[in-house]
């Protein structure tokens, strides 16, 4: 949750989509409604097409006591993830980042919930594209300085 001048955001896509737009102009959030549309689609995109496949993955091997974990749920969410991780991948095919050679608020999300794919080790060797971008993304100084906040 954040509080911003008395404005409470809660939910974590919705804080990242309000903090890029009032203090990351032109940097991570573009400044033209247009341009607005590529970081909307893939928060949406990693919210919607991958994130509930990496959370069965994680409940069903990691999470969940071994006696309540379906493997079978999380074979097909492993095979689920194959489609939107290919996307990923030839979308990112000549480019640095998602949207250009830029690091934006769309690199920030995806990443941020493609990190479970890290926590489950889940092989992308599939899709080498991504997951270059994935460690290139997670390796940034402003990432490795904010997973060290208490």
């Amino acid at each position: 949750m954040l509080e911003d001048d008395g404005l409470i955001v809660w939910e974590s896509m919705a804080v990242n989509l309000y903090l890029a737009e009032k203090y990351g102009r032109n940097s991570l959030w573009p400044s033209d409604l247009a341009g607005h549309a590529g970081p909307l689609m893939w928060s949406l995109w990693g919210m919607t097409e991958t994130e509930p496949h990496l959370i069965s993955i994680l409940r069903n091997r990691v999470i969940a006591p071994p006696e309540q974990r379906d493997e079978k749920a999380a074979t097909a969410s492993v095979e689920a993830l194959k489609a939107p991780l290919k996307a990923l991948d030839q979308s990112l095919q000549g480019r640095e980042y998602l949207l250009g050679n830029s690091f934006t608020i769309a690199d920030l999300n995806v990443a941020a919930v493609m990190s479970w794919a890290m926590m489950i080790r889940l092989d992308l060797s599939a899709t080498p594209t991504a997951q270059a971008w994935l460690q290139k993304c997670l390796g940034r100084d402003a990432n490795a300085k904010v997973r060290t906040l208490k």
